[in-house]
């Protein structure tokens, strides 16, 4: 089994939601985020982390920009990794940073694209090749349609 999972610095802060923000899911990864829009800046945080990854503080929290008509920025990502180290198992917490793109803002739906690792180095948290992959974003809930986020 693994040893336990290594510490890893502290989170950058990040605003507390609002009450009116939504719950979005990806069709591409069926990850669920709450998002919301202040002045010209959108965020996002990821709301259904598995339990045992949420209570070791695993968390995936966006913050862009708005830039000619899109949102531009960063995903500030503190996931697990599975690494060896003495012939050992251990889960690494890593925290990575990766770009992220918004198209124009539907009512009912959210794509962009998000830069990802092709390969990973676990045991430094270290990102050895990255590419892009779009995605597409949907409300959860029908009410979250046609609402302003």
């Amino acid at each position: 089994m693994a040893q336990q999972p290594k510490p890893s610095p502290e989170p950058p802060r990040f605003p507390e939601a609002p009450a009116s923000a939504r719950i979005w899911k990806s069709l591409t990864t069926g990850k669920e985020y709450r998002v919301w829009t202040s002045n010209s800046h959108l965020y996002a945080e990821w709301v259904n982390i598995p339990p045992a990854a949420a209570g070791q503080g695993a968390s995936i929290r966006i913050e862009c920009r708005r830039i000619d008509g899109k949102y531009l920025g960063t995903s500030q990502n503190h996931l697990p990794c599975e690494t060896t180290e003495n012939g050992k198992r251990v889960t690494n917490f890593c925290r990575v940073t990766s770009k992220i793109e918004f198209n124009p803002l539907e009512a009912t739906r959210m794509t962009g694209r998000a830069e990802t690792a092709h390969r990973f180095d676990c045991a430094s948290c270290t990102l050895l090749e990255t590419g892009w992959m779009n995605f597409e974003w949907v409300p959860k809930e029908p009410s979250a349609v046609g609402s302003k986020r």
